[in-house]
């Protein structure tokens, strides 16, 4: 029994030393992977008292991020939210029974992928992204939610009780980013979809032009100010528009940031704005303000998803180790005034977030 393990043990240690003179004997070339970098965020929240939800925790954002590098000018990046809940979209009725499911479908959105892109390095000042990318749709609805200091993003950029939401939201494209003398920051791109198709095939002929150019003057340090347009052409249902502007002055002490975002999807108009303030006293502690202005249907005001909404959310920050963990409060004062059916409401949201 002691020479067989022995004899065992020598086999194996001469059989994988033996791999890679093998490895090379059966193949043209090693292949060798490049490395890659592994970075995540963890968004858990509590949400208590809003009469439009039920209380109770929920996990916001699960983000997974790999990205790499093909060669010196080319780079790759592949990310993942796990926790968003798959979407299905039913079809009721057949020739004999009207009640049954005809048919059921897989709302694209909602799967897990959110970046699945390349990136050439034109120069310096300009790169081209082509595959899955988040649309350039503002500054709060371009930015990741760690840089974001409220809890939740404004009405427009979150909203999708209509349509699909105004910010932070990806589809399929080739896009050329940028500055130009130094001041001049460009987003210009040509898209499937304006975020109504993402992770799908296109479904008709006409492509979605979307672009944002935001203005960082040198005589003013701190301050920026842009717009964001976009286009969709095809029949009145079909097309698509996005207006909007946007302005920001942040100091390592405070942030004052505005902006606007119209947008008109087939025979549906909204239109919303917000105005926030954060100050920072120290590196731990961020105080914020914000008041959000959101019609979803500027042509209705019925029930909730189509009904006029304000919000004026206060609260704080408090980063436990560096900017990256933090624990938030928000207390948010909602109202409906154009209709009866959803009473104001003041409710509370918790939150804990992490990066790494």
């Amino acid at each position: 029994m002691h020479m067989s393990r022995a004899a065992l043990a020598l086999f194996l240690a001469v059989f994988f030393a033996g791999a890679p003179v093998l490895a090379a004997q059966d193949s043209t070339h090693a292949v060798v992977l490049p490395p890659f970098d592994l970075h995540g965020f963890v968004d858990l929240y509590y949400r208590a008292g809003d009469p439009t939800n039920k209380d109770g925790f929920r996990v916001r954002k699960a983000d997974v991020k790999l990205s790499g590098s093909v060669s010196k000018r080319m780079k790759w990046r592949v990310s993942f939210d796990g926790a968003k809940s798959l979407g299905v979209t039913s079809t009721v009725g057949t020739r004999t029974d009207s009640s049954a499911v005809a048919a059921v479908s897989v709302d694209q959105k909602t799967r897990i992928l959110q970046d699945a892109a390349v990136t050439y390095i034109v120069s310096p000042t300009m790169n081209v992204d082509v595959g899955q990318q988040v649309l350039p749709y503002g500054l709060e609805g371009s930015e990741g939610l760690p840089q974001v200091e409220t809890i939740e993003r404004t009405n427009f950029a979150a909203d999708k009780s209509r349509a699909v939401n105004l910010g932070d939201t990806r589809d399929i494209g080739a896009s050329v980013n940028g500055r130009a003398l130094r001041q001049l920051e460009y987003h210009l791109g040509v898209y499937n979809e304006t975020g109504d198709d993402q992770g799908s095939t296109d479904p008709n002929d006409q492509k979605a032009f979307i672009g944002r150019i935001v203005l960082h003057p040198s005589l003013v340090p701190n301050f920026e100010i842009g717009g964001t347009g976009a286009y969709e052409g095809g029949s009145a249902v079909q097309h698509r528009e996005r207006g909007g502007t946007e302005a920001q002055y942040k100091t390592r002490l405070f942030t004052l940031r505005g902006e606007t975002m119209a947008a008109r999807d087939g025979l549906l108009h909204r239109f919303g704005w917000y105005g926030l303030g954060a100050l920072r006293p120290n590196n731990r502690i961020e105080l914020v303000a914000r008041y959000d202005s959101w019609d979803h249907d500027r042509t209705h005001e019925s029930v909730q998803s189509d009904a006029y909404e304000r919000q004026i959310v206060v609260g704080g920050n408090y980063f436990i180790d560096g900017p990256r963990t933090k624990l938030a409060l928000n207390i948010i004062r909602q109202t409906f005034p154009n209709i009866s059916s959803v009473r104001p409401s003041t409710f509370l949201l918790m939150a804990f977030s992490g990066a790494w």
